[in-house]
């Protein structure tokens, strides 16, 4: 299963970066530049095929990737007045490669050394020392080739619009393809169905396993009492739930095949705040259920079977009590749990995650869930509008993060890199197919909203430079921009680091 999850993080990973990267290169060669590279990973080449003018390569480490652009570099003439090169010529008697570093021994070519040249002007104008050199003439390095630029074919040289749509195509081909994965996420899930012959219902469409009305009610059946309270939408439906979230036995009125039947579900208390949820079936006693791993609760040492005796000082005499402590504590203020196991009475100090860090992530601190849903159907229009809806609520994730950076509510080291995304992919895969695809869709996006932060380095950042030139008519000193970008490249490597550290220690659930 290992070997899978390794797979299928890669093919995500890939999926995102190679779609976004396709953005810039098609819209770069639309717009005539020239692409040297387009490359899926960093680092020493595993693979590569030239194709056209343009090398395709597979690099050895599978993060990121880049399409190299002729004339983003500020200093890319490889060529330096005084220096010796080696050159060939076409049919034509116009120099078609230049050797960089040439042999003696090699008698095919002519060595000359450059006292003048001009490898980036228009086409009619290349040369060097005053002779002519063919507009798709190539460097050579050893074994490989190097396209030379003339003005018309270099990203420096295009219109500030034309580049700026180059840029931008990038992040835009990842909000392209999380809304296609939102499309047909609509069209699996369907929309609920709220309506039928006769009115609005409340019939189950799905029935989740290992829930309390898993056994007792069925796909079909038609809910119409909570607690003897009658329910005619599942808005009634959902309200009662929370009404009645102190009962540990609660009358379910349902229909099926014509009859009417009652029976009495143990609801699942999910505490989200802290980590774990009420065990199964428990009427009498506040027993905890399975505690998930790196939950606050789990950090804690709160244990599956302990029994809440106490929370923030407060006899716990029922669910109530722990519910209401739970939304209680917004700020996330430390609380002592004590709590008996194996006759012995533990006390526990619990950190509970703080009232923004649950509406970041569309939660409350506490859930009542019997596990039921209604019915669904599919429909055409409403997965495009779900498709919109997906990726609008998922552009506002990396915001609200941000917004708890900056308030202090979490800290850089709670981040996930590329570990903790390989553990999130890996637990969506196994959650089934609809997750799978939502978390691929969402990451996409995310991809797409952090590279148009305005950060040198990053795309927003070059956007940036753009729009003063636009502004300005000036352009940015080419140099200066290349330093600028450099120098926030090598802080985002350090922070990349530091994230993918601390995602190692959460893994192995140290630190």
């Amino acid at each position: 299963m290992f070997i899978i999850n390794i797979i299928v993080f890669l093919l995500v990973l890939s999926l995102v970066i190679v779609i976004h990267e396709l953005g810039h290169f098609i819209m770069a060669r639309k717009a005539g530049i020239l692409c040297h590279e387009f490359s899926l990973g960093m680092g020493p080449i595993l693979y590569s095929k030239k194709k056209g003018e343009t090398l395709y390569a597979i690099r050895a480490i599978p993060i990121g990737g880049f399409v190299m652009m002729a004339g983003e570099d500020a200093n890319d003439d490889i060529l330096k007045t005084g220096g010796q090169v080696g050159v060939r010529y076409d049919g034509e008697g116009d120099i078609n490669e230049i050797v960089v570093k040439p042999s003696e021994k090699d008698e095919n070519l002519e060595l000359i050394t450059v006292n003048d040249f001009n490898l980036s002007g228009s086409e009619a104008d290349l040369n060097i020392n005053g002779i002519p050199v063919a507009s798709n003439a190539h460097y050579v390095f050893n074994d490989k080739k190097l396209q030379i630029a003339p003005k018309n074919r270099r990203f420096d040289s295009k219109s500030v619009f034309a580049r700026f749509k180059a840029i931008l195509a990038g992040p835009f081909m990842n909000f392209v393809l999380a809304f296609i994965l939102f499309v047909l996420l609509g069209f699996m899930i369907g929309v609920p169905k709220t309506i039928a012959e006769g009115g609005v219902t409340t019939t189950i469409g799905s029935v989740e396993e290992d829930y309390p009305a898993d056994g007792v009610i069925q796909e079909g059946d038609t809910i119409t009492y909570v607690n003897g309270q009658e329910v005619t939408n599942w808005s009634e439906f959902s309200n009662d739930l929370k009404e009645n979230r102190a009962l540990r036995i609660l009358p379910i009125t349902f229909n099926r095949d014509g009859g009417s039947r009652t029976d009495n579900l143990t609801p699942k208390i999910s505490i989200y705040s802290m980590g774990f949820s009420s065990a199964t079936g428990e009427v009498d006693r506040v027993i905890i259920g399975p505690v998930p791993d790196n939950t606050p609760a789990d950090k804690a040492g709160l244990q599956e079977g302990d029994e809440v005796i106490t929370i923030g000082e407060e006899t716990v005499t029922s669910w109530e009590t722990v519910m209401q402590a739970a939304e209680n504590n917004t700020e996330g203020n430390q609380m002592v749990i004590e709590v008996l196991r194996d006759s012995e009475e533990v006390r526990l100090h619990i950190e509970p995650h703080q009232k923004a860090i649950l509406d970041n992530q569309n939660v409350g601190a506490v859930a009542v869930i019997i596990g039921v849903s209604p019915e669904h159907e599919a429909s055409f229009f409403q997965s495009f509008a779900y498709g919109f809806k997906g990726i609008a609520a998922s552009s506002t994730m990396i915001f609200d993060t941000l917004r708890l950076l900056f308030n202090n509510t979490v800290g850089v080291s709670d981040l996930s890199g590329p570990v903790g995304i390989y553990t999130i992919t890996s637990n969506a895969l196994s959650q089934g197919f609809k997750t799978f695809i939502n978390w691929t869709a969402l990451l996409s996006v995310n991809l797409g909203i952090i590279n148009l932060l305005p950060i040198p380095a990053l795309d927003g950042g070059r956007l940036v430079f753009l729009g003063y030139e636009g502004i300005t008519k000036r352009k940015v000193n080419r140099t200066v921009e290349n330093y600028l970008h450099a120098a926030m490249f090598f802080l985002l490597i350090g922070l990349f680091i530091f994230i993918t550290y601390h995602d190692i220690l959460r893994l192995l659930n140290i630190g």
